[in-house]
């Protein structure tokens, strides 16, 4: 799958994903399209200090969790909204920041 054209707060961005990301979005009944929107109207936002990844759970319930590299998001793995509160719950303070916004 080729990269996908996604406009996040009016700024044109391009979405990769890795192999593990779509092996997981099939998984979980993850469409592209629905990474897409969960990044256009976020609900949730965190930041994994350990990883230096950033977590948005979308307000359709999907959680994305990718790295920036300029106007290219590297979309790393895709969670369901329970699996996202489960590992940000779970690790909370010492691993992941909640981001405002």
């Amino acid at each position: 799958m080729g990269p996908l054209a996604v406009e996040v707060d009016g700024v044109p961005l391009l979405l990769r994903f890795s192999a593990h990301a779509l092996r997981r979005m099939g998984e979980r009944g993850v469409a592209p399209a629905e990474v897409a929107e969960a990044l256009r109207r976020p609900c949730e936002h965190a930041y994994d200090r350990e990883r230096d990844v950033y977590l948005t759970l979308g307000c359709n319930g999907v959680a994305v969790v990718y790295a920036l590299r300029g106007r290219v998001v590297e979309v790393v793995t895709v969670l369901r909204e329970r699996e996202y509160g489960a590992l940000v719950g779970r690790l909370g303070g010492r691993r992941y920041r909640r981001l405002p916004g």
